[in-house]
């Protein structure tokens, strides 16, 4: 989960400010080219190779948004106003989508197991979608669209007979996609504190059941903006053909059923935490309710030894022979006559 970054706090409002950890690395340009005739992928140096003379699919995909140059740069090229390149280099942004005169810009998380497989983190992406172009602006280098780039490669995938929209609709299907797998870990995660959670060893439970709800949350926040994000590209963006707004259908139906996923997750996570403080709450009980019922075994006996331990002249069992065997008979019949009458009521 992202910390609050203040970076920007006190400057102008489209002024280029990266939010993300420092870096001095350039940012990595590579630009794909397909249609059914042909593919090209490229690590270009300069965006001047890039003309819109062609009727070519063209996606430019850059790693690594903190060279701020070469975004203000890219910025100019492609006429993307200073408050949307404000916005992509602010990695702390709510997924969202906006519309300009010739482009849509939205912004997604995509989330990921960190190397330790022990948190999620979450990387922002943003997607600039024009005519014939596909811009995806990453904060560092890899991603989930691999498979993507292979489809796109291949002269007889359907993947390359459809336009920019439809390039657009594979990445945001994939990024979704790649939310089941994380809720597959979870679950897992889940039913192992499940199985766990009434036994008395496992001190880690408590802290386990609260990362489980704090990733929970990450992916909730992550995704539940997309359901919008989709719904308006289906209904409201120009640019996107009717062929494509029925893919989306699909990718919205995903978003909803990973929703559910997380609510019924969540209840679960909820009530074994309950159940755990509960579970600690009843052996705490059973703990304090043997002690005061020993304790209350011991309050006759102290009484006995308090009057006999005074120091009175005439006190008449002190010149028995019998009167010290006789006390312990006493008590001890009297502790064991308590003992079985607490296990007659079961309170013992």
């Amino acid at each position: 989960m992202r910390k609050l970054n203040l970076k920007k706090i006190g400057k102008a409002p489209g002024t280029l400010t990266y939010t993300g950890e420092e870096k001095e690395t350039k940012s990595i340009l590579e630009l794909i080219t397909y249609d059914e005739n042909h593919f090209e992928k490229n690590i270009i140096n300069s965006l001047d190779v890039i003309t819109n003379m062609s009727e070519s699919v063209k996606w430019l995909n850059i790693y690594g948004i903190n060279d701020i140059e070469t975004i203000d740069e890219i910025g100019e090229k492609f006429n993307i106003s200073d408050l949307l390149l404000e916005d992509i280099l602010s990695v702390g942004q709510r997924p969202k989508i906006e519309y300009e005169d010739d482009y849509i810009f939205i912004v997604m998380k995509m989330l990921y197991f960190n190397e330790d497989r022990t948190r999620i983190e979450e990387e922002q992406i943003s997607f600039i979608l024009k005519e014939n172009f596909l811009l995806t602006f990453q904060e560092k280098e890899g991603d989930v669209f691999d498979l993507i780039r292979k489809s796109l490669s291949n002269s007889n995938s359907d993947d390359i007979k459809y336009g920019e929209d439809y390039l657009l609709y594979l990445l945001l299907d994939t990024i979704v996609d790649k939310n089941y797998l994380l809720l597959k870990e979870l679950e897992y995660s889940i039913d192992k504190v499940e199985v766990s959670v009434m036994e008395e060893e496992y001190n880690d439970l408590v802290k386990d059941i609260h990362i489980l709800r704090r990733e929970l949350v990450v992916i909730k926040t992550a995704i539940s903006p997309m359901n919008q994000i989709v719904y308006e590209l289906m209904n409201k963006a120009p640019i996107i053909s009717k062929e494509v707004r029925n893919y989306l259908k699909d990718v919205n139906d995903h978003i909803v059923q990973i929703m559910d996923f997380i609510s019924i997750y969540r209840e679960t996570v909820n009530s074994l935490f309950d159940t755990k403080m509960s579970d600690m709450s009843n052996r705490m009980n059973k703990i304090m309710t043997t002690l005061t019922l020993y304790s209350t075994i011991f309050i006759p006996l102290s009484f006995l030894t308090g009057v006999y331990g005074m120091n009175f002249k005439y006190m008449p069992e002190l010149d028995d022979r019998i009167s010290y065997p006789l006390f312990w008979v006493i008590a001890i019949s009297l502790a064991i006559g308590m003992i079985l009458f607490f296990k007659k009521k079961k309170w013992l």
